[in-house]
């Protein structure tokens, strides 16, 4: 999961914690982090303490590296089986269609509401 926001990475982490398929392998807070944690350099390189993922969860507003310049980057990784979702506080459609066009699986707004995180949840688990 890469979110600047420890609120919302802690709602996160509250919202899967009944969900024994979506677990969180680890947390980063920048787009910077996402690549090293990704490419397995860095502090990251020991596999089996940050575990290769199976999807990603990313916030577009982040220090360093935003999430568009991790969608980016990521169009030039051979990770094929990686789903992104993208988990946004704005649903402006040009965020949406952009995040789409650079390769996003998925794009859901934060959720202000438990109801709004449980749908997120469950279109988590439909997506793997």
């Amino acid at each position: 999961m890469a979110d600047d926001s420890e609120d919302d990475r802690l709602f996160m982490r509250l919202a899967l914690r009944n969900h024994p398929r979506l677990c969180i392998a680890d947390e980063v807070r920048d787009g910077v982090e996402v690549m090293a944690y990704l490419s397995g350099t860095s502090v990251y390189a020991d596999r089996e303490r940050y575990p290769f993922p199976d999807m990603l969860l990313l916030d577009l507003d982040m220090p360093r590296f935003n999430g568009y310049q991790v969608l980016e980057w990521l169009r030039q990784q051979r990770f094929p089986e990686l789903k992104v979702v993208v988990i946004s506080s704005s649903y402006l459609k040009t965020r949406v269609s952009q995040s789409l066009a650079l390769g996003a699986d998925a794009y859901h707004m934060k959720a202000s509401t438990r109801t709004e995180l449980k749908l997120i949840v469950e279109g988590l688990e439909r997506l793997l």
